[in-house]
């Protein structure tokens, strides 16, 4: 292809994007599989309302269904590859999960929708980092060393706030659209000594980002959006069977499940 590429130019990519999405895993059903009875049970409720063929089914244990989930991302990369017509949005795709990496790549993003993303992404990952520096009792300096830049939340203010109250840090959040995390992991953080809330709001916040692509109708917007939402799908299906085959209690495994693209 020749000449500069437009929105239009993704129309065949965001149509085999959008059939795909067809299979994606919904909230319920995840809900569903941690509730079943045995592992044998969820395996066939996740497989049944997915597109892993019969691989999935014939998983006995976590080592096994790692290796059936690394064999579905790298199909996925592989399907993503080909799909962007840029190879520089493909390399914003792979990095959409990693935030040190999304440093570098900021500054030579030019699509919004994507670079509001990572922009969402490394505000997460700064909150994560400043709480859990917090409740370590790290020093102030260990929190600004690693503090990631590139997102909206200012390191200033967050180094200024770093000795402050739980409840004088909630009023800084109040007009954030990181309120509602800040509320829930934090509580939950107080009273139950875990973090599992905080990465499950993480995603939350992310996933109802890229919800947002369902309304663009040509541009790799799509593309990034149904990437992202299927690795996240194949994280949820890791977290609740490998809890089956663990007999983790169900309430344990519901906690940890986020909302999904679908």
């Amino acid at each position: 292809m020749t000449g500069k590429i437009s929105a239009l130019d993704y129309a065949f990519a965001v149509g085999r994007v959008r059939a795909l999405e067809n299979y994606l895993i919904s909230y319920q059903v995840f809900q569903e599989a941690a509730e079943a009875g045995t592992s044998d049970q969820a395996l066939e409720v996740i497989s049944d309302a997915g597109n892993f063929g019969e691989d999935l089914l014939a998983v006995k244990d976590a080592e096994e269904l790692d290796k059936v989930l690394l064999k579905e991302k790298m199909s996925l990369d592989s399907t993503l590859g080909e799909l962007f017509l840029e190879k520089e949005l493909y390399h914003y795709y792979l990095a959409g999960d990693n935030p040190a990496e999304m440093v570098q790549q900021l500054n030579s993003c030019q699509n919004i929708f994507i670079k509001d993303y990572f922009k969402l992404r490394l505000d997460l990952a700064n909150l994560k980092l400043f709480l859990r520096c917090r409740y370590l009792e790290l020093p102030r300096s260990r929190f600004e060393e690693n503090f990631l830049p590139g997102g909206w939340l200012e390191k200033k203010t967050l180094v200024e706030n770093y000795e402050s109250s739980l409840e004088e840090l909630y009023q800084n959040f109040a007009q954030s659209q990181y309120i509602e995390l800040w509320k829930l992991a934090t509580e939950f953080l107080a009273s139950n000594e875990s973090f599992v809330i905080l990465e499950r709001e993480i995603e939350n916040l992310s996933l109802n980002y890229l919800q947002q692509a369902k309304r663009i109708t040509f541009g790799p917007e799509p593309l990034l959006a149904y990437g992202l939402a299927k690795s996240h799908e194949l994280k949820l299906v890791r977290i609740v069977l490998a809890g089956k085959f663990l007999q983790l209690p169900v309430s344990i495994l519901k906690e940890r499940i986020s909302q999904t693209y679908v």
